[in-house]
């Protein structure tokens, strides 16, 4: 009797380690298809992209900036569009993706060269993300920077 306990008692600790180990691969491999969709959208957003920006957002996509200005995605796509809205380099660092499900959330730094409406936008940001996955793919549905305060 006891050595069928031990015997079923490993076979769970297999089982539950085996799942444990699946979920944490589905989770890199999330991670690393939403770190190439915004890869893509970075280089988008560089070379005014609207196609694959239109792929990329989410059709009720809202974007908040620096200064609290909102954009939907027409009208994200609109200031591509119009040369209204231009970067001519976007990086980022210190990403982190937490995945829940169909939904994630991306943090991080961005470092940007542009300008907006004529202004040039803020260099270095803390952004939040987050996507969703929507038809089989990732989209991103809300985004929102804020200045980075160097803090002496």
């Amino acid at each position: 009797m006891k050595r069928r306990l031990m015997i079923g008692g490993l076979l769970l600790l297999a089982a539950v380690s085996a799942h444990a180990q699946s979920q944490s691969q589905s989770q890199s491999r999330v991670v690393e298809e939403i770190k190439k969709v915004d890869r893509e959208r970075i280089q988008a957003q560089v070379n005014a992209d609207s196609v694959a920006l239109d792929r990329i957002y989410a059709d009720d996509f809202i974007g908040i900036g620096p200064s609290g200005t909102l954009r939907t995605k027409k009208d994200v796509l609109s200031d591509f569009a119009s040369g209204s809205l231009k970067f001519q380099s976007i990086t980022t660092d210190d990403v982190l993706i937490r995945v829940y499900g169909n939904a994630a959330v991306e943090t991080g730094l961005s470092t940007m060269k542009g300008q907006d409406a004529g202004k040039v936008v803020p260099e270095e940001n803390r952004f939040t993300r987050v996507w969703i996955k929507q038809g089989g793919r990732w989209r991103l549905v809300a985004n929102h920077y804020s200045n980075l305060v160097k803090r002496h």
